[in-house]
């Protein structure tokens, strides 16, 4: 699983003044789901989009998928392990149906996919001022990773605008991209802390992590779970289940916190969960 982490803005060190231990504050731009609700992260993806015998109709729905497509994979920033896609031989409102787009998926080999399913176009008025046309699209998807089990709809419009019939492809190339823009990733600043006593070895962590290593910073924090002082087993075990978080394992995430709890529950032990179990 890829790390959930972008990069790390801002780090304030608290100095170690007692035998108790400090936090070190780490300020770190997360990823969340997208507007539409909809996260992509480590998942094969399909799109697929229905058949036309009509020009400039067909060359304009093949490009508006491939639009699409391409706007998925730059803005998931290759954290998306493919994208692929698919025309129907037949109308894709034939499709529009979570039984059918499971079948997609089996077909595709895909765990998320898209179907434009219905594109309705408006009369093409070719002015003095250019070419316009009206558009209607409905779009399907269905991840069959998310618990919820159901199929999402989304639908919009919008007129294309071109100097001729050849241009409407990239219009709709275009259009495809202000679609997939809906479903982009989030991403939000959010403060985390790391427990550490003073001593060179747990400074010795937090310059791990200043450099992005979190299996470095855990190698070193395994040293202290088997430690005689219930305090730092503790600290140690929360520091993993953070590095485990970051690192996008959240049922791991979750075992070293339930470990660090049964040691001695920490303050900041609630609000590490909350975030766990909000990314599962």
């Amino acid at each position: 699983m890829r790390p959930a982490v972008l990069h790390i803005a801002f780090l304030a060190l608290l100095a170690a003044v007692s035998c108790s231990p400090s936090r070190y504050m780490i300020d770190v731009e997360m990823r969340h789901k997208s507007k539409a609700g909809v996260d992509l992260t480590g998942k094969n993806v399909a799109v697929v989009y229905g058949s036309s015998s009509q020009y400039p109709y067909n060359a304009f729905i093949e490009s508006l998928a491939d639009g699409f497509a391409w706007n998925l994979k730059a803005d998931y920033q290759n954290t998306i392990d493919s994208v692929g896609v698919f025309g129907l031989d037949s109308q894709a409102s034939e499709y529009a149906s979570r039984d059918s787009l499971v079948s997609l998926l089996l077909e595709t080999g895909s765990d998320v996919v898209f179907l434009f399913d219905k594109i309705d176009f408006g009369k093409i008025d070719n002015g003095a001022s250019g070419l316009t046309m009206p558009f209607d699209v409905s779009l399907r998807c269905y991840d069959a990773m998310n618990k919820e089990d159901r199929m999402l709809s989304f639908n919009g419009s919008s007129i294309a605008r071109t100097s001729s019939l050849e241009g409407l492809p990239d219009e709709a190339w275009e259009a495809g991209k202000t679609v997939a823009s809906s479903f982009k990733p989030e991403w939000k600043h959010e403060q985390y802390s790391i427990y550490y006593f003073n001593s060179d070895k747990w400074y010795d962590a937090l310059t791990k992590v200043e450099m992005y290593d979190w299996k470095g910073a855990m190698d070193v924090w395994f040293e202290f779970i088997a430690s005689n002082d219930v305090l730092k087993r503790s600290c140690a075990c929360f520091n993993i289940a953070t590095a485990c978080y970051m690192s996008g394992d959240y049922d791991l995430a979750t075992k070293w916190l339930d470990k660090s709890d049964k040691e001695n529950a920490l303050p900041l032990s609630p609000v590490l969960r909350k975030r766990i179990n909000a990314r599962k």
